[in-house]
């Protein structure tokens, strides 16, 4: 049954409800009151009003969410806990909320799992509540999201009433981390609001993943990692097939078709982001099938064709505009056709990235490319490929200048000289974050030194 956040430790769910598989063991609902309820004390003790939460753990994350909530603190979410990244928000008036012991220094409370403090709970006021989700943003410097925990309950009902009937019983296991919205809500917070096992760690390697996977799981994913599933038999017909959710980036077409030849369903796609929330979502049984719209979202595309959303989770409840472009069709479904920063003039030249990359990933020589523009002076078309096996072959072979020129002559048919990039950088993996998505800080650094093919 499905409880929302506000009133889940002042609800009558039984206390033997799974919450979370942790290295074999399972933690109850009452497990997880007792711990949330020694958590709170210990955060009052404080007498803070702000906290930072950064964990490795989604159980370490769903008990310091709601603890924190319950000391009445306003919640700081990073992206991610590394050092880095916490200097900017920790200090002695907002101490780190973590499962990680070396973090935070003398301004970390530590989530150990304890128990025996006690806390009066009581349901909370969702608009009261209120948290600083925080993106890396284009430039890597963090970037403020607010939300209520009102507008976070609104978009979980619309993931149950959409989703709800199809997951139950489900254990959810991910791919990807609690500190991006996307991971939160599908891999954290939706199995504790409708009362279903959640495991709390990151897989990184899909075999792991598949090791622990109970049938009939879902598989919270981002599209890189759906691009990496290994060489595997199907899973076997007899097994109840998972429900396999993804965000973050476009899903190529080939990933999902692969996707569903070795897991069995077509994944679902959820496009949005953390200031608009979930917007829409398919499955793509063709190249062009449409987004639609989640319940109460609103779609619209301006003279630019740039597409903006309104529901009661986007700020103000107003209309945002998002940075992709769309086609939008009669029924208010859509289909992306790029970003607005993909497009680019060069020599007086509108020059599409996402072409560029999309003729470089179908050289025999490519897995994946970034195509940007690399800023400081005369503006350059650079481009940072992974390579496959035989493109790695032709590397030893020739040289990484060589190779930028024969992955130019094979752009040629199909790209103008103004699209061809001008400098490259060879790499074994583009680097991303957690959630899947291109690190543009790391990409550029990639040209301030190093052996390239310039």
């Amino acid at each position: 049954m499905f409880i929302l956040l506000s009133q889940l430790l002042t609800s009558d769910r039984a206390d033997g409800t799974p919450v979370a598989s942790i290295a074999g063991e399972q933690k109850t609902f009452g497990d997880f009151r007792a711990e949330v309820a020694d958590l709170t004390a210990r955060i009052r003790a404080r007498g803070v009003d702000r906290l930072v939460l950064a964990t490795e753990s989604s159980y370490a994350f769903a008990s310091g969410f709601l603890a924190g909530l319950q000391a009445d603190c306003r919640i700081i979410i990073p992206p991610n806990a590394l050092p880095g990244m916490l200097a900017h928000f920790v200090n002695a008036d907002c101490p780190l909320l973590s499962d990680i012991d070396d973090a935070g220094g003398d301004h970390l409370i530590f989530i150990n799992g304890t128990t025996g403090g006690e806390a009066a709970f009581a349901a909370l006021d969702p608009d009261r509540c209120q948290l600083d989700f925080y993106t890396s943003g284009s430039t890597g410097m963090p970037k403020r999201v607010p939300k209520s925990l009102g507008q976070i309950e609104d978009e979980l009902v619309v993931l149950d009433q959409t989703w709800g009937a199809q997951l139950t019983g489900a254990a959810t296991l991910g791919t990807v981390s609690h500190q991006h919205i996307f991971g939160l809500y599908f891999k954290c917070l939706l199995p504790l609001c409708e009362g279903r096992l959640f495991f709390p760690e990151t897989f990184e390697i899909w075999e792991e993943l598949l090791a622990a996977a109970p049938p009939g799981a879902c598989f919270v994913s981002s599209p890189a990692h759906l691009t990496r599933i290994p060489p595997m038999d199907p899973l076997p017909k007899e097994r109840a097939a998972p429900v396999i959710f993804t965000a973050g980036g476009p899903l190529p077409f080939d990933a999902a078709q692969a996707s569903a030849a070795a897991f069995g369903p077509l994944p679902t796609e959820v496009y949005g982001s953390t200031e608009t929330g979930g917007v829409a979502h398919r499955q793509q049984r063709d190249p062009k099938t449409p987004f639609t719209p989640l319940p109460g979202m609103q779609t619209r595309v301006d003279e630019r064709g740039l597409l903006s959303v309104k529901s009661r989770y986007t700020e103000g409840g107003d209309w945002d505009a998002t940075n992709d472009i769309a086609d939008r069709l009669p029924d208010g479904g859509f289909i992306l056709s790029g970003r607005a920063n993909q497009f680019v003039k060069i020599e007086g030249k509108r020059i599409s990235l996402a072409e560029v990359e999309k003729y470089l990933s179908c050289s025999a020589l490519v897995k994946e490319a970034a195509a940007f523009i690399l800023g400081g002076g005369r503006e350059t078309l650079v481009a940072v490929v992974e390579l496959s096996d035989a493109g790695w072959a032709q590397h030893a072979e020739m040289g990484a200048f060589r190779l930028g020129r024969a992955l130019r002559r094979e752009l040629a048919p199909n790209l103008e000289n103004a699209a061809m990039p001008k400098r490259w950088r060879f790499v074994e993996r583009l680097p991303v974050n957690a959630q899947g998505k291109r690190q543009r800080l790391a990409l550029n650094e990639l040209f301030t030194g190093g052996d390239g093919a310039d």
